[in-house]
């Protein structure tokens, strides 16, 4: 899904759309209804997909009319839920994901904003030092004629120079934020997806790649459980996961079953693909139990996902709040007591 879509909505848009397919209910009219119902954003998106599916678009080519505001390999879950006629699992199969993902981001978020509001005030309490501590120190070492020290001339480079730290910086900092956030649907949409993603905090990228594989291993299931060549459902399934590598290993991989090669041969050119996927996917389909197999690997991978973010959720918030205000307090003390201590060992040695 997109980044620049509210997450919540496209999971409220998937679940009506399974309801609305489970009740047999045309898309055409239930999304027009939704339209009517639901906030804003999302009944616009609604209703522009209504009139879209009445003038004869299929769903994923009526949803790839957005363009960026919605995801290509939300697409492709379209398609792969379509192919395996088996829309309504494959959505709210990306629900319960998106959900996971979701509450990750909240957690993340929770986990950094009391560390930067440290960090903030510690910052705040750095440039008060450089313009009015500092300053006093130096005096203090001149009035009474103290030998030349680096502490000493740290603490005078530092004020002459506090115009950095308390303009320069923080007014760069704050514009290129302030920056990115009006231009996040623009120029700057790749760099506010990563940042709102969260995915430079360790441990995220971890769980979003299990979510992957458990989302690309239930899709193919799904589509050869409905008699879906493997070619073209392997294809689709890998689509629909975040991995533009891995998009290309899987055409070629595409290619070769389709030329008439053996799984176990076609996935030597899939080398994103996690061994363990490799290998319980060649002994599935050697065995006959191939569907099977690939959900077992589903149900895993997502277990895997929930146990490495309850881990991320425990230990996240620890480890950044030990790491910033520890390096702020060790730069503040730093800052502070060797200038002191050599302004003390100059009144000692008098």
């Amino acid at each position: 899904m997109s980044q620049s879509s509210s997450l919540d909505d496209l999971i409220l848009l998937n679940r009506e759309i399974a309801a609305l397919v489970k009740a047999g209910i045309p898309l055409e009219l239930g999304l027009r209804g939704l339209s009517g119902s639901v906030g804003t954003r999302l009944g616009r998106l609604s209703e522009r997909l209504s009139k879209r599916l009445a003038s004869g678009r299929s769903l994923p080519d009526a949803l790839a009319e957005e363009g960026p505001a919605v995801s290509p390999i939300y697409t492709a879950v379209m398609e792969a839920g379509l192919a395996s006629g088996r829309l309504p699992e494959a959505l709210e199969a990306m629900a319960a994901s998106g959900q996971l993902i979701q509450e990750t981001r909240r957690r993340v978020f929770l986990a950094v904003l009391y560390p930067v509001i440290c960090a903030i005030i510690g910052y705040v309490m750095f440039c008060g030092f450089l313009s009015f501590i500092a300053p006093q120190l130096v005096i203090a070492a001149e009035m009474f004629r103290f030998p030349l020290s680096w502490p000493i001339e740290l603490a005078r480079t530092l004020h002459q120079h506090r115009r950095y730290a308390t303009m320069v910086i923080p007014s760069v900092v704050l514009s290129l934020f302030v920056l990115t956030l009006l231009l996040r649907k623009s120029v700057a949409r790749v760099p506010w997806q990563w940042l709102s993603s969260f995915r430079w905090v360790p441990g995220v990228s971890v769980i979003r790649r299990s979510q992957d594989w458990a989302q690309f291993a239930e899709l193919l299931a799904m589509q050869l459980e409905h008699s879906t060549p493997l070619a073209r459902a392997f294809t689709l399934a890998a689509d629909s996961i975040d991995n533009p590598r891995f998009h290309r290993e899987a055409r070629l991989v595409s290619e070769k079953l389709g030329q008439g090669d053996s799984l176990s041969k076609s996935l030597v050119h899939a080398k994103s693909l996690p061994p363990l996927i490799r290998w319980m996917l060649v002994a599935g389909e050697r065995q006959g139990t191939l569907s099977l197999t690939l959900r077992q690997m589903a149900d895993s991978f997502r277990r895997q996902a929930l146990r490495q973010a309850a881990d991320l959720k425990t230990w996240l918030p620890v480890i950044i709040t030990i790491g910033v205000t520890g390096t702020i307090g060790l730069a503040y003390g730093l800052a502070f007591f060797i200038p002191m201590r050599a302004l003390l060992f100059g009144l000692m040695n008098e």
